[in-house]
């Protein structure tokens, strides 16, 4: 990987200087440069030769580059259209390339997904480097195409990837870190710094993976209920936990029914939503249901 051009900060100046591109940091543009990092992403996906790869972003080609030898297809989704001469240069001696010029998060995925399949592309594993601004909203997608996926290895900002792995109570604790740690298993590969990127941005990345679970690790009953529950005790974090749920499900459940549901469920209803634990999140979710104080549809 040592000798590669494309993770030399100087090839890839070279290269945007040639086609005349500027980084936008709306986009989070931000290219990685430093072999080892993409070493470890690579690792990280325990790629095999009949895999076929979906990756966002291409950047300037340069994971699209690596992995391209390692696997069956690596298919790559970039919204810059200002990069596409580039990745013509950086990537022509590439067969096994395909490149989508689209917005990742205007496609629909599980759609693009089964399509891939009928064609006899069964793709399960999704890799990028990631803008901050798609990385929560692209990753509360990825756990809805577990039925496809098995795994998702991403750059994140440190701030991003610190939620899959919070606890109960703290700051960065939210409804992501609760499903992401009911549906995947979610693993801390590496911090990094921001002196692998060309040009560098300001805050520290973690290389995570995300192994999407075929079965979650407790039961919870009717799943969309437990997911109720779970956005209910956050939408208004600092609410003692009987008014969160109190003000969500008021069309649909008495005040008392759920402080008796609560009180069931050995739950204290002065606490805050956003201290209850996965574990704590299920019990909630099968009591409501086996009371039937609420049920799907109700």
């Amino acid at each position: 990987m040592g000798n590669y051009k494309l993770i030399s900060p100087k090839e890839v100046s070279r290269l945007l200087g040639r086609y005349n591109f500027k980084c936008k940091k709306s986009l989070g543009q931000n290219f990685l440069v430093d072999g080892n990092i993409l070493q470890m992403i690579i690792s990280a996906l325990k790629l095999e030769q009949d895999d076929y790869i979906l990756e966002v972003g291409s950047g300037v080609g340069t994971l699209t580059a690596a992995l391209s030898p390692q696997v069956k297809k690596v298919i790559s989704v970039e919204k810059d259209k200002r990069l596409f001469p580039l990745l013509e240069e950086s990537l022509q001696d590439l067969k096994n390339v395909e490149l989508i010029r689209e917005d990742i998060m205007n496609l629909d995925l599980a759609a693009f997904l089964k399509e891939r399949r009928k064609k006899g592309e069964k793709i399960e594993k999704i890799v990028g480097n990631l803008p901050y601004y798609i990385s929560l909203a692209l990753m509360g997608r990825i756990i809805e195409l577990r039925k496809y996926l098995q795994m998702a290895v991403f750059l994140v900002q440190k701030e991003v990837g610190d939620r899959l792995f919070a606890k109960a109570g703290s700051k960065e604790y939210g409804i992501l870190s609760v499903l992401m740690q009911y549906y995947a298993r979610p693993e801390k590969i590496h911090l990094v710094p921001p002196t692998v990127f060309f040009p560098a941005p300001r805050v520290n990345s973690m290389l995570v993976r995300i192994n999407l679970l075929r079965k979650p690790p407790l039961p919870v009953g009717q799943e969309k209920i437990f997911l109720e529950m779970v956005k209910a005790s956050f939408r208004e974090r600092r609410k003692r936990l009987i008014n969160s749920l109190n003000s969500y499900f008021a069309e649909k459940i008495e005040r008392r029914e759920m402080e008796r549901a609560l009180e069931e469920a050995g739950l204290d209803q002065d606490r805050r939503g956003e201290t209850l634990t996965l574990e704590e999140f299920a019990r909630l979710s099968l009591t409501v249901q086996e009371k039937g104080i609420l049920a799907e549809g109700k």
